[in-house]
């Protein structure tokens, strides 16, 4: 007599414990097919989580950076986009006049921003008045040489000092201009690159325009009455509150949400057709096998159940390999490229092992609902 899934004969006793684990037993008869079905989910749970740390990523290391500057208030055009590093030179510096007039402003910088790409990787730039700059927040940390002045100088963070290995005296290379290394400043404020504000202005034929302010008010409790009367007062721009910019460089990023919704169900739709094939195979080899559980009075509940039960572990195998998977290849793509941002979150973390484990249920349903629809008789006689 055969039982189950072997083809081996054995006692009842010994029938009943292989009845027990018929979904385990056979994911390690059939180990290659499980191999691939489980690197199979593994793949969508690792797409899924280091395309969205990518994204998520970059979007927030630029969001804090802008928050760790200390300032309350960045003043834009009202249809600039919140992403600070696509944009230049788009407003007049002589509204720093009228917007310092605001009540309740204590300090206003102005900023133009560019973004320079340095052996592949894209790199946010500053040009900064170095002195209102530290006065509507909280210092620039120079950690090493001194704060820039005046001509082709520039101020580096650590981070990209240590990633391209530069230190003061060295010079880089920018808009066609070798421009010295005077400072090494500590990481996570602002840009990556700072210079003085008319020498990034004349280096983009930009003389006047700043892309943004950052503005200090005079206490905590007027940031909000403040931002709304710079608005009201000088037209055509708009005021963010610093404190909440995360959130809301996430919210009017054009795409991003729909990237992460699409890349989420991409890997649902992987898991469901991964577990979907596998199982239908499995059904398919099987036909044989579940005509005799039927015979030996096996309820549909359980052949489904047990079909059922095996996609899961699958599905599960798969997102723990999955996270492995996710962490390895962080790890390798920011030994290469260091200044790259990748964030896997736990929530992400969870929501990746949900799609996974979901998409590979939702593809056992057919087969599982195949397999108590099969006649024994007929299933018997399957060759």
């Amino acid at each position: 007599m055969t039982i189950g899934w072997s083809h081996t004969p054995c006692s009842p006793l010994a029938a009943r414990h292989v009845m027990a684990n018929l979904p385990l037993s056979n994911i390690l008869q059939r180990r290659v097919r499980s191999l691939i079905s489980i690197l199979a989910v593994a793949l969508g749970i690792t797409m899924l989580l280091i395309l969205i740390g990518m994204a998520k990523g970059t979007v927030n290391d630029t969001a804090r950076r802008i928050e760790n500057i200390g300032a309350d208030i960045l003043v834009q055009r009202a249809d600039s986009s919140v992403f600070l590093g696509l944009k230049s030179g788009v407003i007049p510096i002589k509204l720093q006049e009228k917007i310092q007039a605001v009540p309740g402003v204590k300090a206003v910088t102005p900023v133009i921003t560019w973004t320079a790409s340095i052996q592949g990787s894209i790199n946010l730039v500053y040009g900064i008045q170095p002195e209102s700059f530290n006065q509507v927040g909280n210092h620039l940390e120079i950690l090493k040489g001194r704060m820039v002045q005046q001509g082709e100088e520039i101020v580096v963070d650590s981070r990209l000092a240590e990633a391209h290995h530069l230190d003061v005296g060295s010079t880089l290379d920018l808009l066609g201009t070798s421009y010295t290394i005077v400072g090494i400043s500590k990481a996570g404020v602002g840009a990556r690159i700072f210079m003085p504000l008319e020498t990034l202005q004349k280096a983009m034929d930009e003389e006047g325009r700043v892309s943004l302010f950052f503005v200090k008010a005079e206490s905590l409790s007027q940031i909000k009455q403040v931002a709304n009367e710079i608005e009201q007062q000088v037209k055509g721009l708009k005021a963010y509150i610093l404190e909440t910019f995360v959130e809301t460089m996430m919210e009017n990023i054009v795409g991003l949400n729909e990237l992460l919704m699409g890349i989420t169900s991409a890997t649902l739709f992987i898991s469901f057709l991964v577990i979907l094939l596998a199982m239908y195979t499995t059904i398919l080899e099987r036909t044989r096998e579940i005509g005799i559980l039927k015979a030996m009075g096996a309820s549909k509940g359980f052949i489904m159940g047990n079909i059922i039960l095996e996609s899961v572990l699958l599905c599960v195998a798969g997102v723990l390999v999955g996270y492995g998977l996710a962490f390895a290849a962080k790890k390798i793509i920011q030994t290469f490229y260091p200044l790259l941002n990748i964030e896997i979150t736990l929530s992400w973390i969870l929501i990746s092992g949900l799609v996974g484990t979901l998409g590979g249920l939702l593809g056992s349903f057919y087969p599982a609902f195949r397999a108590v629809k099969l006649d024994p008789i007929v299933a018997l006689r399957y060759e």
